[in-house]
């Protein structure tokens, strides 16, 4: 009877290590498992949180690119067009802007080829040279350095006229009617002037 009791005791106390065993794997197990869930929930952040940096900075970068930005001016495009056609005449010259860029965008020619240079207008880099044969009138007229010194006067003078607070970003020279003409956006409309007599001649 003794020993049977014994053999009892012995096994419960095998079932009562044995359990004891088994609550403490589990417990380091959970352990285990929340460790993992918390640092994937950390590295989840912060990725996002990276995401969200970079999608401010590059809405921040757009949201900043305005006309006042440009650093290089019509004038020093014009030069740099002129390095790569000596020859040419300049027939239009436009300013666009393209998404968060501004460029540049000139036209001549010479006897032999027209020409279609892009410029980049915060950095001076060349974007494209497009050749193609001349295959057109000669004009009588060209825009020169003295044109574009007076945009921003024409800037000015379309603002006024236009007297309202809508945004500025492009305007637009071109060889026209006998005449050198400038074209100015302003919000919803276009403010066109003879650059030599400086007289308004449409609004469109």
């Amino acid at each position: 009877m003794i020993r049977r009791n014994k053999k009892g005791i012995l096994v419960l106390a095998l079932v009562l290590a044995l359990a004891l065993t088994l609550i403490g794997c589990t417990q380091g197990v959970e352990e285990d498992l929340d460790s993992a869930g918390d640092k994937i929930e950390d590295a989840t952040d912060k990725v996002a949180d990276n995401v969200d940096e970079t999608l401010d900075d590059a809405e921040k970068e757009i949201r900043e690119t305005n006309y006042e930005d440009i650093k290089v001016s019509p004038e020093e495009a014009f030069d740099s067009f002129l390095k790569l056609h000596p020859d040419a005449k300049v027939i239009e010259f436009d300013l666009d802007k393209d998404m968060m860029d501004y460029k540049y965008a000139i036209e001549g020619y010479d006897m032999e080829n027209e020409y279609e240079v892009k410029i980049n207008a915060l950095d001076g880099e060349v974007l494209s040279d497009d050749v193609e044969l001349f295959d057109s009138e000669d004009e009588a007229l060209q825009i020169t350095k003295e044109h574009l010194a007076k945009i921003d006067s024409f800037i000015e003078m379309a603002k006024l006229e236009d007297g309202s607070n809508s945004d500025f970003d492009e305007w637009s020279i071109s060889v026209d009617d006998g005449r050198i003409e400038i074209e100015i956006e302003i919000g919803t409309k276009d403010y066109t002037y003879d650059m030599d007599t400086e007289k308004l001649i449409e609004i469109d």
